[in-house]
């Protein structure tokens, strides 16, 4: 087998070796960790210039989803990593994105779950007491139609691109590894997702990357066996936070 080969073998290539997923986790999230890192030092730290010089340099800690630098960022990294993995001549014809009807029932479960979970962190650790007996009466459905509504356009636009961002990485390459790699791979995957949420708090990190991205990755292997549904579950998340109470109540009755 000559050079060329090695890079790129004739045959699809269904199982990503360790180089590979080093690669692709340094294009996608490598300026995400250091830059998230460097602001959870700051935090820890108290030091408000560092803090602020992390924030700007990593968006989506400062102004979240609307923000276009950060949009147009991930498209880059997201197309760079996709053209690696064509180098490679990846199967992404194996990749389990399907679209089927029982979508429409696992979103809103996901989401309720992870919400409620969210909700009761909160609540615990003295962050907001969404349990509250006197918020309940302002629970209104609606509310979360009318906070969808209330978005931008380019906001809703980059939570789906997000969403399929991280869970394209974590759910689909991070499992197109061969069985006796898979828990490798998912101690991995744990650590990536920690080691860039840190800017959100080292409780809030540990929650995303191991509460949730273990909640997700045993769902999707055992149960759903569907990539869209933590798609769009995710691009939830992004637009309305890990709070299903949150969504759901109508803030105006301040």
């Amino acid at each position: 087998m000559n050079f060329l080969e090695k890079i790129r073998p004739k045959e699809k290539l269904k199982y990503l070796r360790w180089f590979d997923i080093l690669i692709v986790t340094c294009i996608m999230f490598g300026i995400f960790i250091v830059t998230s890192t460097q602001l959870f030092i700051g935090l820890l730290q108290s030091d408000p210039q560092a803090i602020q010089d992390s924030a700007e340099s990593m968006d989506i800690a400062s102004d979240g989803a609307a923000y276009t630098g950060n949009f147009t960022l991930q498209s880059i990294l997201l197309i760079i990593a996709l053209l690696y993995l064509l180098i490679r001549n990846f199967d992404f014809k194996q990749l389990k994105i399907r679209l089927h009807w029982s979508v429409i029932i696992w979103v809103p479960v996901l989401f309720s779950i992870i919400g409620l979970f969210g909700d009761l962190v909160s609540t615990v650790s003295g962050e907001y007491n969404y349990f509250d007996p006197s918020l309940f009466k302002y629970i209104n459905p609606i509310e979360a139609l009318n906070k969808f509504l209330a978005l931008s356009p380019f906001a809703i636009g980059y939570a789906f691109l997000n969403g399929f961002y991280e869970e394209f990485f974590f759910l689909g390459l991070l499992t197109s590894v061969k069985d006796e790699h898979k828990w490798y791979a998912l101690a991995f995957s744990t650590l990536v997702r920690v080691s860039f949420h840190t800017y959100q708090g080292l409780l809030w990190s540990l929650v995303i990357g191991v509460v949730y991205g273990l909640f997700y990755y045993f769902m999707y292997k055992k149960v759903i066996k569907n990539l869209l549904p933590f798609f769009l579950m995710h691009a939830m998340t992004d637009m309305f936070g890990s709070s299903l109470i949150y969504m759901l109540i109508n803030w105006n009755y301040q």
